[in-house]
């Protein structure tokens, strides 16, 4: 197997689904660098239908409060 190919295989049967996170913040640097990288990922006929929106502190508080508050 080719390096790239080695990369790519690791990354597919490494992945996992995480459903419990740190408290800890996140950079501002960090999250541009991975919504860069996200950007790049391919979507279906090249629409790319997403958006981001970054929330910290009071707001973040707000809606996760809304959330699970919504029954």
């Amino acid at each position: 197997m080719t390096n790239d190919a080695t990369i790519v295989d690791e990354a597919i049967t490494s992945r996992r689904s995480v459903r419990a996170f740190l408290p800890d913040m996140v950079d501002d640097e960090t999250i541009r660098a991975i919504l860069a990288v996200a950007a790049r990922a391919p979507s279906g006929t090249n629409m790319q239908p997403w958006r981001v929106y970054v929330t910290k502190g009071e707001v973040k508080q707000r809606i996760t409060d809304a959330i699970l508050n919504s029954g």
